[in-house]
């Protein structure tokens, strides 16, 4: 198909005019007219009344419904042609993220700084909800991309992961456990402790660490926010097991003690990406997913 000659078809329907038309492309009025007669020709039609006087042309019946098809073909092709010279310069478009406050603050700017310095024609818009909204916002195709701690199958979602948190405690600076440099999980028996609220993924998997060793914490309050978390060790309410990356900052600040596990009691708190399973994704989301995937068998820790 000559897209030219359906581009001048178009022109001078548009212009009502063969001198005009030409003068929109910067051809020569027959040059125009030949390709037109060619499209007369193979399709066996009228498109064109020509009329007296400055190349004037009046569009058939036949010749508008070609131009109607042929301003689609013509848009396709431009679309086309934008999309496949965008290749050269990287994906395009915003990537829609969902994911839990600890992550968002934490873990996520390690990975997306880079990311976005890389892929400047991509954006990605961030939003923090609970566990279980990051859930429902991905099922009603709301979002992109899911990340939550200790991810749970669900059905119709794909688990990628993320990161492995190591896991540690915080206490108050005048607390007994805050001169130890490593302590392990049978400690805390008995200590007022300040917990994730029951609904909490992580609580369940702190829990299963007490539950595992025989230890029954003393739990004085419980939150859904770390950051209330911390601010509650800190003024002295109650030791906590966090994060140990989600707590280093404060903890070189001098806000608190940051105490590691025993080698023995020490676990991690996984971290994965989820997203839609058998799902088209467009280029900037498989761009953010390789992006966010490439270190997964990292280990947070305490960077210095």
């Amino acid at each position: 198909m000559d897209l030219n000659a359906l581009k001048f078809f178009c022109d001078v329907v548009e212009t009502e005019s063969l001198t005009r038309a030409a003068e929109r492309s910067q051809v020569s009025q027959s040059a125009i007219s030949q390709r037109i007669r060619r499209l007369e020709d193979l399709y066996g039609q009228v498109l064109l009344e020509r009329g007296k006087g400055k190349g004037r042309a009046t569009v058939t019946e036949a010749g508008r419904q070609l131009y109607v098809g042929a301003k689609q073909i013509l848009l396709d092709a431009g679309a086309l042609d934008t999309h496949m010279m965008g290749l050269n310069s990287g994906p395009s478009g915003t990537v829609s993220v969902a994911t839990v406050y600890s992550v968002g603050l934490h873990l996520l700017p390690t990975r997306l700084k880079p990311f976005l310095s890389a892929n400047p024609r991509i954006k990605v818009h961030v939003e923090y909800s609970q566990t279980g909204k990051v859930y429902q916002d991905l099922l009603s195709s709301n979002v992109d991309v899911g990340i939550v701690a200790c991810p749970v199958d669900r059905p119709g979602l794909e688990i990628l992961p993320f990161v492995d948190e190591t896991m540690a405690v915080i206490c108050p600076l005048g607390h007994p456990l805050a001169r130890k440099t490593q302590i392990g999980i049978s400690d805390l028996a008995g200590q007022a402790f300040v917990a994730f609220s029951g609904d909490i993924p992580t609580r369940t998997l702190i829990d299963s660490q007490f539950k595992l060793r025989g230890v029954k914490p003393n739990v004085v309050s419980e939150y859904d926010n770390i950051e209330t978390i911390k601010n509650l060790v800190e003024i002295g309410i109650g030791v906590s097991i966090v994060p140990q990356y989600t707590a280093a900052k404060e903890a070189r600040d001098g806000a608190f003690a940051l105490v590691s596990l025993r080698k023995e009691d020490a676990f991690i708190r996984p971290v994965g990406i989820m997203v839609r399973r058998n799902r088209t994704r467009g280029a900037e989301v498989s761009a953010f997913l390789d992006a966010m995937t490439n270190r997964s068998s990292d280990q947070i820790a305490v960077q210095d």
